[in-house]
């Protein structure tokens, strides 16, 4: 059945598709009715775009404006197969194809300037200002990219300072939530061989979520980003272009509204949250004070007219403090605070062969490094703490929760009648009545501490080699060799346990903590590994049909590399997870380059698919091997000249993600037919960009855009407990909150309406802008589970609401 699908997908894919490529800046009149020829560098030279057998999106600034997409989360409802959460700036989720990276080691690959940012903690929610191009690359490309592009990858390409003369542009935008973004570059050409360019932004916002606790409301975020950027050609043969990227931000937290405890009664995650800070979590409100750096130097060496070497280096460093509520209540039950540090940098020397014949490619090495350090501090109060917990505890004893409310009512303990309760929780400990007959006072200010940290290095060889067979079929082959040599450490401390058993134990369960393992208590344990090395690779074969349509088959194998897991004192390797990727597809120009599009269907395997997931054991986020899985689909997307004043731009992407019922050894799968997380079936956007001349003055730009997502689930257990049946299989349970109401993880499907209306004047140095984002004020979710979930305390996370703008801009 899979396969008649994908032949019939693969039909349609092929007669009616479209590629998204970036918006020109406006052309001469004499070419005004024809769409850019767009050049790309995914293949490590500038190629046009119908150059490359590859499914690629790609975006410059002129159309993230025009699409009002000033960041990669909005951006990406315009790139099929593309989904981008940025609910927190350490933690953002993007899913590519339905697969999501949002921990560990990357599926997909996330580069700056051509630079590997390495791991989604390493600032990969960047600040997107003064762009050259987005690039967004489909399927296995570890030739291309190497670091975790198993699925793909995304490359942020900056403006380089440019000899050709000075110029800049100021923009000043205002909105909804006290939001103002100012954003400016300029470009100064000191000689025929020197340039530098500055750029920056200012991106403020309150939040749009009412917090009736003691921090701020909710999804708001201060940031400032600046570049300095240097081009140097100091003779002919030799380029050098350095960037120096900086940037501050300054967050007020993650909704995280429970679907548990009421606020003013009720349970609404669309309405005010209570979510509240403590002393133990450093911060003066909820969210994340981060700085990143990063400096970049791009050497080009032009060895003669066929040879060039290129030497890419960076080094980039990460700081913040985060602090979060994931029971979203009001009291101190599930309180964490972040501190991070990490470092990163990635060396790669490469030649390029092409001598204007038949053969052509390149081959090279990269090193690359990194070292993250987390302290995660967990506070509570023991008496809520004790309310969360009584049901394991009760059990633990042979009897229930009532049971044992009613033992000790009684026996006339006082305020017995609490037990069990969140509004006036028990302030006394049960286990220390059970089994010692006395009253314990519970700690109001439990906190306990791990610190972790997690390091690779990676070295690579590479190559990628294309054969011109005819004028018209061109073979592809690349084959990467990686190494990665894996460290990781954990250690507990109890920071302040209860005082009536000396400050070494809680009196809720008895053991030193809540989260941090016993074993690990003032006892690092370290660990590294240095798994076999392992090749992946691509094979293409294009065909020319003509001048204006190229199509291509292809098939690669990408590779997310083996991860550390520590429970205690014992640690284990999980397998590198794999994908087998088949691939086929087209790119066209037609009616005089006036309508264009590409499409391509694919279908994949993985083996050894790493989750992740938080273990409230130990207090620590860890990569679990799920087993195998299947996907396949299609992809089109395009824009067509309807008119010379009206340019149509549409997207939809096909994907059918699930994991198999049995592993590679013939195992049942705990997820077995689940789909993905964070994976719509169906999704597709509809964008039309029209212009209209004002007499002499200007043009006035009406860019109407509609984005449709079918239901999705937000995690891998598609909202189940998994119970092992004695046979060898699993059960599934529907996942409750603690009064057995069922959790409902998945959002269904959901369309939105966005419009952007602007002048422009005729000289092109002055303009004027508003945007309506959601202009509907559509309801939706944008997650469900969140920290809270591993303690069966669900948190609902919501999407942004109907948001106003307006703004201005100068060129000079």
């Amino acid at each position: 059945m899979k396969f008649r699908i994908l032949s019939a997908t693969a039909v349609a894919a092929l007669s009616v598709s479209g590629q998204l490529v970036a918006y020109a800046d406006a052309p001469e009149a004499e070419d005004s009715r024809r769409l850019e020829v767009v050049t790309v560098t995914t293949q490590k030279t500038e190629q046009a775009l119908i150059d490359v057998p590859i499914n690629i999106s790609v975006t410059n600034q002129n159309l993230i404006d025009k699409l009002a997409a000033d960041d990669i989360e909005d951006l990406a409802n315009f790139i099929p197969g593309l989904q981008v959460q940025a609910q927190s700036l350490n933690a953002p989720t993007y899913s590519l194809r339905g697969v999501v990276a949002d921990g560990g080691a990357p599926r997909v690959a996330i580069f700056q300037n051509g630079i590997s940012i390495g791991t989604p903690g390493y600032a990969t929610s960047i600040a997107i200002y003064d762009m050259e191009r987005v690039e967004v690359v489909k399927g296995p490309q570890a030739t291309l990219f190497g670091q975790g592009a198993l699925i793909g990858g995304i490359n942020y390409i900056q403006n380089r300072a440019s000899t050709e003369g000075n110029s800049g542009k100021l923009l000043l935008e205002g909105g909804d939530y006290n939001f103002i973004r100012g954003e400016g570059y300029y470009n100064l050409a000191l000689s025929d061989t020197f340039a530098v360019r500055l750029a920056g932004q200012i991106k403020n916002v309150d939040g749009y979520v009412p917090n009736t606790a003691n921090s701020p409301d909710l999804m708001g975020q201060d940031t400032t980003a600046v570049r300095g950027a240097i081009h140097w050609e100091p003779t002919p043969a030799i380029t050098a272009d350095i960037f120096v990227n900086y940037q501050e931000d300054d967050s007020t937290g993650t909704q995280f509204t429970s679907g548990f405890f009421p606020v003013n009664g009720v349970i609404d995650p669309y309405g005010p949250t209570a979510m509240n800070i403590n002393p133990d979590q450093v911060r003066d409100k909820l969210g994340n004070d981060r700085e990143i750096f990063a400096t970049t130097a791009n050497l080009e060496f032009a060895l003669n007219d066929a040879w060039t070497l290129t030497s890419l280096t960076d080094y980039r460093e990460l700081s913040s403090n985060e602090a979060w509520d994931s029971d979203g209540a009001a009291f101190n039950l599930l309180q964490f605070y972040q501190a991070r540090e990490g470092e990163a940098f990635s060396q790669e020397l490469r030649l390029n062969y092409d001598n204007g014949g038949r053969l052509r490619g390149f081959f090279g090495a990269n090193y690359f490094d990194y070292e993250t350090r987390d302290s995660l501090t967990f506070s509570t109060d023991e008496a809520y703490a004790q309310s969360l917990f009584l049901p394991q505890i009760a059990a633990g004893a042979g009897a229930t929760v009532a049971q044992i409310r009613g033992l000790l009512m009684s026996q006339g303990v006082p305020g017995a009648a609490n037990i069990g309760s969140f509004q006036t929780p028990f302030q006394y400990s049960v286990v220390g009545l059970l089994q010692q007959g006395v009253l314990i006072p519970l700690n109001p200010a439990h906190a306990e501490q791990s610190r972790t940290t997690d390091a690779r290095t990676s070295y690579d060889v590479f190559g990628d080699l294309t054969f011109d067979v005819t004028d018209r079929l061109s073979l592809t082959g690349g084959l990467r060799y990686t190494v990665n040599e894996l460290q990781a450490s954990s250690v507990g401390e109890l920071l302040r346990g209860n005082a009536a058993l000396g400050g070494v134990r809680n009196a809720v369960t008895f053991a030193p903590g809540f989260l941090i393992n016993a074993n690990l208590l003032n006892n690092p344990y370290t660990v590294s590994a240095e798994p076999d090395g392992a090749y992946t690779w691509r094979l293409n074969a294009a065909y020319r049909v003509s001048d204006n349509v190229n199509t291509w088959v292809s098939y690669g194998r990408g590779r997310r590399p083996e991860a550390i897991s520590i429970s205690g004192r014992t640690s284990s390797v999980v397998d590198a997870e794999t994908l087998d990727n088949v691939e086929a597809g087209m790119f066209g120009r037609f009616f005089e380059d006036r309508l264009q599009m590409t499409s391509s269907v694919y279908y994949g395997q993985y083996e050894n698919f790493q989750t992740s997931r938080f273990d409230p054991i130990n207090g620590v986020f860890v990569v679990e091997n799920s087993g195998n899985a299947t996907q396949y689909g299609f992809e089109f997307d395009g824009q067509a000249l309807v008119h010379d004043n009206v340019r149509l731009l549409g997207t939809y992407a096909y994907n059918f993600s699930e994991y198999d019922d049995e592993d590679s050894n013939g195992n049942p799968l705990q997820f077995a037919g689940n789909k993905f997380r964070m994976s719509p079936v169906q999704s597709f956007s509809l964008a039309a960009d029209i212009t209209l001349q004002v007499a002499t003055a200007g043009t006035l730009s009406i860019t109407p855009s509609y984005v449709w997502k079918s239901k999705q689930f937000f995690e891998d257990d598609n909202g189940f407990d998994y119970i092992a049946n004695g046979s060898g299989g699993f059960t599934r349970v529907r996942e409750t909150y603690p009064d057995g109401t069922p959790v409902v993880e998945e959002q269904g499907a959901y369309g939105l309406v966005n419009l952007r209306l602007g002048f422009d004047s005729a000289d092109d140095r002055w303009g004027v802008f508003a945007t309506g984002e959601n202009l509907l004020d559509k309801e939706y979710l944008i997650d469900v589970g969140n920290t809270g979930g591993a303690f069966g305390l669900h948190t609902i996370i919501r999407g942004r609401p109907q948001i106003l703008k307006a703004g201005a801009y100068i060129k000079f």
